[in-house]
């Protein structure tokens, strides 16, 4: 059996069914099997610890880098690790249109993109879209070379498109 986001097993079948048997038996019944149960799933976490530590490392490295302090990474760090986590959606030559998980319903992380890009010279003009986690570059193609941060973009075509 499937569910949204992962699989339904023998083991979370049987508890449930077997605490909605026990109401009927009692209280200490009810509480003594839950406490059987509770055990179960201690040994089994315990079982799969090295998974679980799999999955918290994976979670980590996703974290949102842009709530760290400035002190701890400057502006330059954040937006390179920012770089790493974009895609190109499309490009042609003097325009780009990236998207960013980062981006979603996350003002802050706006705020400082927006901050970043407006300082900027050779970027004409850029629209950020929060709810979609879009970012539109309008720039001189003739400035990549000047612009650290279009030249990133532009390897990021490369490496995406093989331009």
């Amino acid at each position: 059996m499937m569910l949204r986001y992962g699989r339904v097993n023998l083991g979370m079948v049987l508890s449930l069914l077997s605490s909605l048997l026990s109401l009927p038996f009692g209280k200490r019944y009810h509480v003594a099997l839950g406490v059987c149960f509770t055990l179960l799933t201690a040994v089994h976490t315990w079982q799969h610890r090295k998974q679980f530590g799999h999955y918290l490392h994976k979670e980590r490295q996703n974290m949102d880098l842009f709530s760290l302090p400035e002190s701890l990474l400057g502006p330059s760090v954040k937006v390179k690790m920012f770089m790493q986590k974009i895609q190109v959606l499309h490009y042609i030559p003097g325009r780009v249109r990236l998207y960013s998980q980062h981006l979603i319903n996350n003002p802050e992380v706006v705020r400082q993109v927006r901050q970043h890009l407006e300082s900027m010279p050779e970027i004409r003009e850029f629209k950020l879209n929060p709810a979609t986690g879009s970012l539109l570059i309008q720039y001189s193609p003739e400035d990549v070379a000047r612009n650290p941060f279009l030249r990133d973009v532009e390897q990021l075509v490369v490496k995406q498109y093989g331009r």
